[in-house]
């Protein structure tokens, strides 16, 4: 199946973002994040408040110019050897200074950034500011906006600068957060120019209940850092912790005047670039964590009381709860009832203004609504759920840290989703109410791969919770069943995939969200990529097997040019195994020194099956492989019947990223299971009983030879009476495929020109030619027996056809300019030499440079001059033909040019025809007709009949007569 490559983009964990009506990354903004690396300001998140109580707040955005606060200490940029060893970059930020002031229900951020315009590449960024706050809590007051040019001061602070954006930029993931965007588009800013900036965001969201708060960046996406510094200023009865998963951060604290105060420092940090590759988790490592929460009970207690503000009762919901009942005979159908309500009938839609970040929407404002995002959703089913007698609970999880949450600080911002714990029969569920493509019961829509969830449940010792994970989980089974009644037939492939749990969603989402065109090329593309020759048949059919959540694919396709024909005997396919391979390939080659992030947990399968119509294997085999690591299992089972071969590949994803440091390990990994994952197979192109009559007939040809009978001169001869035979059983087998057979009768033919016998040859061209008219092969052949029976006119014919579906095969070219030699076209062949010689190959070889001597001494020109800037590097010990070109050009006597014929005091019978045939047109061109007979006589001697000059030796002495 081709889908696999398609989840490649999502597969990261059971909790990846879907598109609308799956699951959201950012369901609820649990991960209010202080700031992004993305520029240098320091914004608090989208905080939201619902309908009315937001408006009023939107109507009246605005900001101010003023001084910055008296409680901000002011710091110096760096000095310029401060700054050493910091990476060179069109732009760097010399200075991001960030202060904080924690107060009595307000919290202020100071900003100050100073930016070194490097090169022209820098400008587009270093020109633009942007500042996002929530203005139903937060204000926005600008202090300073200069540009330093040479030492002097430019100020550019002016209202007008300012544009105020309502950009909601998480509408695509259907949510509006009433962020705004003050944004600063500099003119006049040029290379070698320092932007310095500071603002300040007054207000903190009251959602978190006076608690501070944050996560701040220590990079920037602009450029290097040269000095990064965040101060928090609080009172000195309140304390914070803090965390930073990266060396190299100073942290300091002191208390003074009732005030506590810590400062983090960070120096010449490289810039931070977006790493799809890289685990999520890891993204963070930038990150200053500091929350005023002292454990996750704190926490658990903070959502709690949100939670239960929201879930008050309801007439709605009690009517809502008895029709479910009403409907159900257990505990466990009035869940799956539940859960279908909560993620079929309730919309994903979240207005996210103020304090409705984190606070859910009462259940009778959802309910009425009909739309709501994670935390609306869960308060809602959870309160359903509480109604019809099941325990349940809302459940925070991080779908950016899944596991790795347990190593962040107790924090609300720990967590960016809400699900849902359920006890139903003896047995925990941790379900999603966003999940909107999910089917089945209720334990089939676990979700998996979360790491820890904590319960949103007042409880003093509330720690996180495991969750089940996707190890042990089948994610997607594959099958390919390819058909041949006949080899010689096009056959079938039905390719069945059946996706289960969160691959069953995304693949149903896909379908609802695409094109049709679309979702079926996004289907057969991991196919199609292995077997590019398979031609698509019909419509997918599409089987939703809803009681166990999962999606059943079924596509066909005709085989098309499936098979190749290897050594002129073996029919070769291809096989692989995509489902596994796309799970283990790696996105490129390029070493890595971060982590990377691998595929989901869990199990997937892949069978390969060669079903045929006749019996072509003797006997029925097994074997296996497996190979067993810390990132994978992978074992491979095979299968081989009379009529059946079988590949069955089951995977299983241990690790859901490569550590830091072990790309290689992992690479060398898969090379040694690749050649198990994709490869070619052979079927016989004869069957057992032609096989038994063939090597009989070898033998009586190695017996006719031996005793005399056949006389074969060369190697090469005797080889072109054996492949006859074998092209003869392969041929008469009737398990070539048309295109094939083709090529099998061009092997014949070239066999048969090899034996000088061209009319069988041009026979069986002809034959082929109809089977595969684009075969260039063909036309190739076709030239080389034209010219053998000295039909130049064809010949050339021939070769223009074959130049024109290769167009740079030079054995074609030298056919074209023989044939025009010969038919006296002089002109036409040294145009064509002179255009072959331009590649340097070419002139290394020497034919090219013997035949333009040839052809401009036919010409009446200078051969010597023609071809003396055609001369091998090498020279003087230049390998063979270069001493028949040096004796044309008389560099060489005659005794020497024999002498360079044999290789390591043996005779060469295939240099002395060729020797012996350019000598003749030498003599014939210096009008000695009687030597040119002599060495015509003695090329057509050696008996090298495979060889183009002695034909061409037969010819010229039919031309000028035996004396």
């Amino acid at each position: 199946m081709g889908v696999s490559i398609f989840f490649t983009l999502v597969k990261q964990s059971a909790s990846a973002a879907l598109l609308t009506g799956g699951l959201l990354l950012h369901g609820m903004s649990w991960a209010a994040t202080a700031s992004s690396p993305t520029l240098e300001t320091s914004t608090k998140p989208a905080f939201a408040s619902k309908a009315s109580a937001g408006k009023n707040a939107q109507d009246k955005v605005d900001f101010s110019i003023g001084a910055a606060p008296k409680w901000v200490s002011p710091l110096k940029p760096p000095s310029p050897d401060a700054v050493q060893g910091l990476p060179a970059a069109p732009l760097q930020v010399m200075l991001i200074d960030r202060q904080t002031r924690v107060e009595r229900g307000n919290v202020q951020r100071y900003q100050h950034v100073l930016r070194q315009i490097n090169d022209a590449a820098g400008l587009q960024k270093g020109a633009q500011i942007e500042l996002e706050f929530d203005p139903s809590f937060q204000t926005l007051v600008f202090h300073q906006l200069t540009i330093w040019r040479q030492g002097k001061r430019i100020e550019k602070l002016d209202r007008k600068l300012v544009r105020l954006l309502h950009r909601e930029r998480q509408l695509e993931r259907q949510l509006i957060d009433g962020r705004v965007t003050a944004s600063i588009v500099l003119d006049d800013l040029r290379a070698g120019d320092q932007l310095e900036w500071a603002a300040t965001l007054v207000g903190e969201n009251p959602v978190f209940g006076g608690r501070f708060v944050d996560q701040e960046w220590t990079s920037s996406s602009s450029g290097p850092v040269g000095l990064f510094q965040y101060r928090v200023q609080l009172p000195a009865d309140r304390d914070i912790k803090h965390r930073f998963a990266e060396a190299g951060l100073d942290i300091s604290t002191r208390q003074q005047a009732g005030w506590r105060e810590y400062v983090f420092k960070r120096r010449l940090t490289p810039q931070f670039h977006y790493d799809a590759l890289l685990p999520s988790h890891e993204a963070y490592n930038d990150q200053i964590e500091l929350s005023e929460f002292s454990n996750w009970a704190e926490v658990a207690d903070w959502a709690d009381a949100l939670f239960s503000k929201a879930m008050q009762p309801s007439k709605a919901l009690d009517a809502l709860a008895a029709d479910i009942a009403s409907r159900a005979s257990s505990p466990n159908e009035r869940l799956r009832l539940a859960l279908n309500f909560a993620q079929q009938e309730l919309r994903y839609f979240g207005t996210e203004i103020g304090i409705n970040s984190h606070q859910p929407a009462a259940v009778d404002t959802v309910l009425q609504q009909r739309f709501g995002d994670c935390k609306d959703k869960a308060a809602l089913l959870v309160s359903l759920l509480q109604k019809l007698g099941l325990q349940a609970s809302p459940a925070l999880v991080s779908t950016s840290h899944r596991e790795h949450v347990k190593q962040r600080l107790p924090s609300p911002l720990a967590f960016d989703h809400v699900i849902v714990a359920v006890d139903v029969e003896n047995q925990r569920l941790w379900l999603d109410a966003t999940r909107g493509m999910q089917s089945g019961p209720p334990q089939a829509r676990q979700s998996r791969g979360l790491g820890f969830a904590l319960l949103a449940k007042k409880k003093d010792d509330a720690e996180l919770s495991p969750l089940p994970d996707s190890k042990d989980q089948l994610i997607a089974e594959s099958s390919d069943l390819f058909s041949f009644l006949k080899l010689s037939e096009e056959g079938q492939l039905t390719s069945t995939q059946i996706f289960h749990g969160d691959w069953a969603e995304m693949l149903r989402d896909a379908r609802a969200n695409m094109p049709a065109e679309e979702f079926r090329k996004m289907l057969s593309l991991e196919t199609l990529r292995f077997y590019p020759g398979l031609i698509a048949e019909g419509e997918p059919v599409i089987e939703d097997l809803a009681d166990h959540n999962a999606l059943k694919v079924v596509l066909n396709y005709r085989s098309g040019e499936f098979w190749q024909l290897t050594d002129k005997r073996l029919l070769t396919g291809n096989f692989a195994l995509p489902n596994v391979i796309a799970q283990l390939r790696l996105p490129d080659q390029t070493p890595r020194t971060q982590a990377m992030r691998l595929a989901m947990l869990g199990r997937y399968t892949h069978t390969f099956k060669l079903q045929l119509g006749e019996p072509l294997y003797p006997n029925s085999n097994e074997s296996k492989f497996d190979e067993s690591n810390e990132h994978f299992d992978l074992r491979i089972r095979y299968e081989n019947t009379p009529n059946q071969q079988s590949i069955e590949g089951q995977l299983r994803i241990l690790k859901e990223s490569i550590a830091a440091g072990q790309w290689l390990k992992y690479r060398e990994q898969l090379n040694k299971v690749a050649p198990r994952l994709a490869n070619q197979f052979n079927v016989p192109a004869l069957s057992p009983a032609q096989i038994t009559e063939m090597r009989k007939e070898l033998t009586d040809l190695s017996d006719q030879v031996r005793k005399g009978k056949i006389k074969v001169v060369t190697n090469e001869q005797a080889s072109a009476r054996s492949r006859l035979i074998l092209m003869d059983k392969v041929l008469a087998g009737g398990r070539l495929p048309p295109k094939l057979r083709a090529a099998a009768l061009v092997e014949k033919a070239v066999q048969l020109d090899h034996l000088m016998r061209p009319a069988e040859a041009e026979k069986a061209l002809l034959e082929a030619l109809p089977l595969d008219e684009k075969a260039a092969e063909t036309h190739a052949a076709l030239a080389v027996n034209a010219l053998l029976q000295r039909r130049d006119a064809d010949a050339v014919g021939h070769a223009d056809r074959a130049l024109k579906l290769t167009p740079n095969e030079m054995s074609i070219r030298y056919t074209r300019v023989f044939a025009n030699y010969f038919a006296g076209q002089m002109g036409q062949a040294r145009d064509e030499l002179l255009d072959i010689l331009k590649s340097r190959s070419e002139v290394e070889r020497s034919y090219g440079s013997i035949w333009l001597y040839l052809s401009s001494r036919q010409l009446g020109l200078d051969g010597v001059e023609a071809v003396r800037t055609f001369t091998p590097s090498t020279d003087k010990n230049a390998a063979w033909p270069y001493p028949v070109l040096q004796y044309l050009q008389g560099q060489l006597d005659w005794s020497s040019a024999l002498a360079a014929t044999r290789e390591k005091d043996t005779s060469d019978r295939g240099r002395e025809c060729e020797l012996y045939f350019y000598a003749s047109q030498k003599a014939l061109l210096d009008q000695d007709i009687s030597k040119a007979r002599t060495f015509l006589q003695k090329s057509l001697a050696t008996g090298v009949a495979e060889f183009n000059e002695y034909s061409m030796a037969q010819r010229e002495l039919d031309r000028i007569g035996p004396r």
